[in-house]
């Protein structure tokens, strides 16, 4: 027998059939995939909700996830499915959605995506837009990591459109590698799995996603959420009373070994199928020693024929492995670890460029490893194969030499540079990962600070760090180009941080880069940054001292950029601190409301000298609201206006458009201003957004409320404010809580429910011990501070027709 080919019959990596009519061959798993297949059989009947579903293979490694994995895509495949594939590499850390954007291009079959989605839902639709904003270098980092994941979900659902598509299945393997902005990606597509029969199928090692804080959490989370949609299996090794059949399941046919000869084997492996496979491979092979067979095959029947006393069993999986690998020849064998080095998937291009071998040998060397189970052929576009377990190519990656891997990464890196179809942030994290693992620092480092940028541009700030991070490993001896320094990409680093949320990393490293030894071009921005992770934190003066101290180092350096940037941190702050305090402390809330004044205008008066982009779209704002707040409606309408289109306005993010609408209310033009609230919810929808969602209808709640004219237009109104109000509650959100009380409160108001109202305002105000006159007021003063005067007025003359009924 050929010790490195499948034991006798259909193998699967942690499994075999023993019976080709039991669906998916697999043995053992009966119960689990008779649950997946009914599931698979209601989303594609169309017939019952919900629409889709979220699956979760989760287990140790060897325990057989992606043997019931492959049992559920053939099955899937027989019900009609569209199967798609991917998996999470560890070598793509810093390749900032890496598996959805291979979904995506398997999915748009090489075509631009916009092309795609503009077939799927009209060259006009704000599909097309949010696609354009997903490459957009003019929109914001959030804005277009919104659109990268609204497109995601936009390309697998728009095929829903049309009647007669397939269900659709997407398979993503090896999820504890998951990144974060995937993870996004995937919570999107989870929140809309009400458009089409779309089911999620997902592996992952559960010992390596234990963290709490694991990106693959969150899409957990919420896909419990939703009633219906999530299923998690759990799968382990056999226990000893089924131990026997897997086994004869795994030989292929009948056995009669020894209870001992059993029982060892279940010691060894303790039910473990991978384990068991390698080892009863291991028997079923000449021993190196004897040249002894343990195992063998005498009429249909496995028989034992070995010394059990003189076993020399490996002591784990990897080192069964490792004894099969070593029976290759040494070209194979290279052949392999190259392979390795690519990743748990490798491109035939990518291997044929690291080999000397000819084309058909290498082909031929890549169906014999098929032949004996190593690796498996992978229907893409690409022609890739990957190792049918994870554990083989970590085998084969462990044995190399540290030296050996470096030269090799370094082969690896040439190659892909060479086969790469243009310059992106995706080749660059991969090439510079490679150089980065070949000690090639000098070579990594432009690759791995372009790719640092380019995730921190498309909101992947997380990846950005970890890039940043290894840029900067790799920067001894590097002569930078223009403006850049070590300092200035640390700062860079910074900034990811605080975008990641992860203020402690980011406050440790601006301890150092506030210092006096540093230049005050660095210290500016650094305490400017350190301002903003004290407030995150909630340090209200100390964030304010670090602000003011960033302005005067400004000031003297005469540096426009940093210099409004830190005015606008003030102005921010002081705005908020006004309108916290206006019902509460006057005489503190006049003194913030001076200093908010006071920096917009300096901020603004610097607008003419700032580059179009976000912080010149911020300056604009900020006076806009001043504008607003001040009754200028005309000219906060216009500033509004000149914002959207600094930076792209094809976005259409809450963040941007709620301000210009309510703007556009406070001018009489409610209509136009609820086109734009419509537009902030299509938005939000297609991002799977619930607080940007609930947000929308909060203002079209309260838009629809100043146009009210009689019972229906107020219920309509009443309905927008309670779905906004289950949104927020359903996230937590406080302030939209308490807005959206205030809006019901309005609406009881204005229909002449004053108990209502007032139950409505005690709860947003959180003052139950207020009279009604003194509570009314305290509502209103914060409408006033918010620029909300007309909905002031409306609560103040109600305190007074109760005044005068009194």
């Amino acid at each position: 027998m050929n010790p490195l080919s499948p034991i006798r019959c259909d193998v699967g990596i942690f499994g075999v059939s023993v019976n080709r009519n039991i669906v998916g061959g697999l043995y053992g798993r009966d119960v689990e995939l008779a649950q997946i297949s009914r599931t698979l059989e209601r989303v594609s009947s169309r017939e019952i909700s919900p629409a889709g579903a979220v699956i979760m293979l989760s287990g140790v490694s060897g325990a057989g996830k992606s043997a019931l994995a492959e049992a559920v895509l053939e099955e899937a495949e027989h019900l009609g499915y569209d199967c798609v594939r991917t998996a999470c590499e560890p070598f793509h850390e810093g390749m900032s959605y890496f598996p959805v954007r291979e979904l995506v291009r398997q999915m748009a079959g090489g075509r631009p995506v916009g092309e795609l989605v503009a077939e799927q839902f009209g060259s006009g639709s704000s599909e097309v837009e949010m696609a354009a904003v997903s490459e957009s270098i003019s929109a914001d980092p959030a804005s277009r990591r919104e659109a990268i994941v609204a497109t995601f979900t936009n390309v697998i659902m728009g095929d829903y459109r049309k009647t007669g598509s397939s269900p659709r299945l997407l398979f993503i393997d090896d999820l504890e590698h998951l990144d974060v902005g995937s993870a996004d990606a995937l919570i999107c597509l989870v929140s809309r799995l009400n458009e089409g029969p779309v089911v999620i199928l997902g592996a992952f090692r559960s010992d390596r996603v234990a963290e709490p804080t694991h990106p693959i959490r969150p899409v957990i989370a919420s896909a419990r959420r939703m009633e219906g949609v999530y299923q998690n299996h759990e799968i382990r090794g056999f226990d000893v009373v089924g131990f026997g059949s897997l086994v004869e399941s795994l030989l292929g046919g009948p056995a009669k070994l020894p209870e001992t000869v059993t029982r060892k084997l279940y010691e060894e492996t303790e039910g473990n199928p991978l384990f068991t496979r390698e080892l009863i491979r291991m028997l079923c092979s000449p021993d190196p020693r004897s040249g002894r067979v343990s195992l063998s095959q005498v009429d249909d029947v496995w028989l034992f024929d070995g010394d059990i006393g003189s076993w020399d069993i490996p002591d784990s999986v990897e080192e069964v492995i490792a004894s099969r690998l070593n029976l290759l020849d040494v070209e194979e064998r290279h052949e392999l670890e190259l392979a390795a080095v690519v990743g748990r998937r490798f491109a035939f291009a990518v291997l044929h460029g690291l080999m000397e071998a000819g084309e058909d040998e290498l082909l031929r060397d890549m169906e014999k490893f098929l032949d004996v189970d190593l690796i498996r052929e992978l229907q893409t576009s690409d022609e890739s194969f990957e190792f049918s377990h994870g554990k083989i190519r970590d085998v084969l990656y462990a044995q190399l030499s540290g030296l050996r891997k470096r030269r090799l990464h370094a082969q690896v890196a040439g190659v892909i540079s060479n086969l790469r179809a243009s310059s992106n942030e995706d080749w660059d994290a991969l090439i510079g990962e490679h150089l980065y693992l070949a000690a090639k620092y000098a070579d990594a480092f432009p690759y791995l600070l372009r790719a640092a940028r380019n995730a921190q541009a498309t909101g992947a700030s997380t990846e950005a760090a970890a890039l940043f991070g290894k840029a900067l490993e790799s920067s001894d001896g590097v002569v930078f180009d223009g403006d850049d320094s070590r300092a200035s990409i640390q700062l860079e680093l910074v900034n990811a941080y605080i975008s990641a949320s992860e203020v402690a990393k980011a406050g440790r490293l601006l301890a150092q880069l506030t210092g006096a030894a540093n230049p005050s071009s660095i210290r500016t921005v650094a305490l400017d940054l350190l301002g903003d992770v004290l407030l995150f934190e909630g340090e209200i003066d100390q964030a304010l001292a670090a602000y003011e101290e960033s302005r005067r180092l400004a000031e003297a350096l005469d540096d426009t950029e940093a210099l409004c940037e830190v005015l606008c941190d003030l102005a921010e702050l002081h705005g908020r601190q006004y309108e916290r305090q206006a019902g509460i402390a006057p005489a503190i809330a006049e003194s913030h409301r001076i200093q908010y004044v006071t920096h917009v205008d300096e901020a603004f008066a610097m607008r003419a000298d700032l580059a179009p982009g976000p912080l010149r779209a911020r300056a604009l704002r900020n006076k806009a609201k001043l504008s607003r707040v001040s009754g200028d409606l005309s000219v906060a309408e216009s500033l509004y206006r000149q914002a959207i289109d600094t930076v792209d306005g094809r976005v259409a993010s809450h963040r941007f458009l709620v301000p210009y609408a309510k703007t556009l209310r406070r001018a009489g033009k409610a209509k136009e201003a609820l086109e734009h609230i419509e537009r902030v919810i299509s938005w939000s929808t297609q991002v799977g957004s619930a607080r940007s969602q609930a947000i929308g209808w909060q203002y079209k709640a309260t838009f629809l409320m100043t146009l009210a004219k009689d019972e229906k237009s107020f219920s309509e109104a009443n309905a927008a404010a309670e779905r906004a109000l289950h949104g927020h509650r359903s996230i937590g959100y406080a302030q939209g809580i308490r807005e959206t009380e205030i809006v019901l409160g309005e609406i009881a108001l204005r229909t002449g429910d004053l108990r209502r109202a007032l139950e409505w305002f005690t709860s947003a105000a959180d003052a139950r011990d207020l009279a009604s006159n003194e509570l009314l007021e305290v509502i209103a003063i914060e409408l006033d501070a918010n620029g909300e005067e007309d909905r002031a007025a409306l609560i103040r003359d109600s305190v007074e027709a109760e005044a005068a009924t009194a």
